[in-house]
């Protein structure tokens, strides 16, 4: 995932803690930037303290420029532009790149998604961009999986995703004395569920996390007949 090598200065419009891992970062995409973001899904690269990194955008395609970043506490990168990331600041960006999430895939479809850890962002994005075109969707399903039940981003936004009929499943996987629901890798809990009342093998499916988690998810829904062409990852 090469990209382009031509950083901007991008202003940083908000930003705020998700969890006490994952911070949320507003943008406001100079024009030229905004009009390469077309798809939900697709990434940027950005600059920060001693290299660059990779970030999916997790927001869909908005004409206005505004475009949102989860960065992950822990790494050198992520770091560095956590701290330089404070409302009227900017951060050295490139233009967003790569082919995103095929949203045209899920049209006439009933729809499963499956993110874990900050792979939540691009889903978010495809997410923002499937209720737009709601009516043009069946069923929504979202397992989206964390370690411990502290760790969930966009815990705002559940319930009116849930008004807009999209079944949330937080799947966290270690012991946690405080979550009363479901636990247990997202694989294991949308088996247990039986993908949430999706059908398939027809449903598409689309999916962001750790390379292991992809591959479980790849492996159970070619089990469950779902053909490969209909599970879609953003790169």
């Amino acid at each position: 995932m090469p990209g382009s090598t031509d950083y901007h200065p991008v202003p940083v419009a908000d930003a705020w803690d998700e969890t006490p891992a994952l911070r949320a970062v507003r943008l406001q995409l100079p024009p030229a930037l905004a009009a390469s973001h077309r798809l939900a899904g697709q990434v940027v690269k950005l600059r920060a303290g001693p290299g660059e990194g990779f970030f999916a955008l997790a927001s869909a395609p908005d004409a206005g420029g505004g475009a949102d970043l989860l960065v992950k506490r822990g790494g050198a990168v992520a770091d560095a532009a956590i701290a330089r990331a404070a409302p009227g600041a900017d951060l050295q960006l490139t233009a967003p790149f790569g082919r995103g999430f095929p949203l045209e895939a899920a049209l006439g479809h009933d729809v499963l998604l499956f993110a874990a850890g900050a792979g939540i962002a691009p889903i978010r994005a495809l997410l923002q961009a499937l209720l737009r075109r709601r009516d043009e969707v069946d069923r929504l399903v979202l397992f989206y999986g964390q370690r411990h039940g502290q760790d969930f981003a966009y815990r705002a936004e559940h319930l009116s995703w849930e008004r807009r009929g999209v079944r949330v499943v937080l799947c966290p996987s270690s012991a946690d004395d405080a979550w009363e629901g479901v636990r247990g890798r997202v694989v294991e809990v949308a088996r247990t569920l039986d993908f949430g009342g999706a059908r398939l093998p027809a449903a598409a499916t689309f999916v962001s996390g750790m390379s292991a988690m992809v591959a479980d998810v790849k492996e159970t829904l070619s089990r469950a007949g779902v053909p490969p062409e209909r599970v879609h990852l953003n790169f």
